[in-house]
This record gives C-alpha cells, structure tokens and sequence, in this order.
C-alpha cells in the first residue's frame, strides 16, 4: 500500500508540473523584438514618438523576405480612434482586396509604428508550403478597425494603403499613412 501511495504522489507531481509548465509555452517573446514600451505620463496614446533605431532589433532575425515599414495616421483623424480598437496591417492578392498573405493584429500602438510583415504572419489558409519572400506582387494596406474583427471595413474604420504598392517580399522603406474613414 506504501509503494502505491507513493507511485501516486510522484504521478500527481508530474502532472502538477505539465500544468504548471503549459501556461507559458505558447508564448514566443524574442528579446529585442519591439522597441522598449513608453511609460503612459511621457505620451498620449496615438502621439508621434521617435523612430526606432535603424538596424536594430528583430530585423536582424527575421526570415528572408520580410517587409519593413513605418505607419503614420494623418493628423486629422488622431481623435477618431476608438479605444478598444486593433490596428490590422495586411498584405493582400489585389489591389482591391482579395485574399490576404499575411497579416499582423495588434492594439493600436503610439503613431509612427515601426512594422515589419513576414513569414510567421502569413495566413493558415494560404498552407504551410507558401514562402513569404517568394511573393512578388502584393498590396500593403493599415486598417484601425473598431471592434477588431478581420472582414470587410466597417464605417468608423480608418485605412490606408502604402504608396509604392505593389511591393515585393523583402521590400523596405513600405511607409503607409493611415489617412481616410470608412
């Protein structure tokens, strides 16, 4: 009865640590990854802030072909921004729309934003054998989307698209200024 007992407890304690251990393994932190966070006091939320060191960060690990860019909202819309709101930076088929390679969902992060768009973004249901950097032709677009729901834009959503579309994978310099309203 001892010997089962504690057979048991060395079974309840393996277990114990795959729970304990679980929580975190879904999460892929890279440090240097995103420029250090901003304290609250020192800006408002969707203010200008200085630009990211130049050749820093992720950009020296991340995958051939990766996009890289900065996104600007016009002036005039800076207090049209819901506060729950996701900025959706999508790279598409079409001029028009169509499918989408990749895209990145985040909370609406201080303006300019530093972005880069690349393998780890492409989308499940173009398969895992789609190479990002083997894209030659797509079509940048930011979209502020007020309840964070990939689809079609609602009215009160803010767009705008990159203004050397179409881009090719590995492209840098895809500045997009977010400058109208559904």
């Amino acid at each position: 009865m001892k010997t089962q007992a504690v057979s048991c407890f060395r079974c309840l304690a393996v277990w114990c640590g795959l729970l304990l251990a679980l929580p975190g393994c879904h999460q892929h932190y890279e440090e240097g990854a995103h420029p250090p966070p901003i304290p609250p006091e020192a800006t408002s939320p969707h203010s200008e802030r200085p630009a990211a060191p130049a050749g820093g960060g992720k950009a020296q690990t991340e995958g051939a072909g990766t996009i890289h860019g900065a996104i600007r909202l016009a002036p005039d819309l800076a207090d049209r921004i819901p506060p729950n709101a996701y900025l959706f930076v999508m790279a598409r088929e079409r001029s028009d729309g169509g499918h989408p390679y990749a895209v990145k969902r985040l909370p609406v992060p201080a303006f300019p934003f530093h972005y880069t768009l690349g393998q780890a973004d492409v989308m499940p249901m173009m398969g895992t054998g789609k190479a990002f950097a083997d894209i030659r032709e797509m079509y940048l677009v930011a979209r502020i989307d007020q309840d964070g729901q990939a689809g079609a834009p609602q009215p009160g959503d803010l767009e705008g698209a990159c203004a050397v579309n179409p881009v090719a994978a590995g492209s840098a310099g895809c500045d997009i200024v977010i400058d109208r309203s559904h």
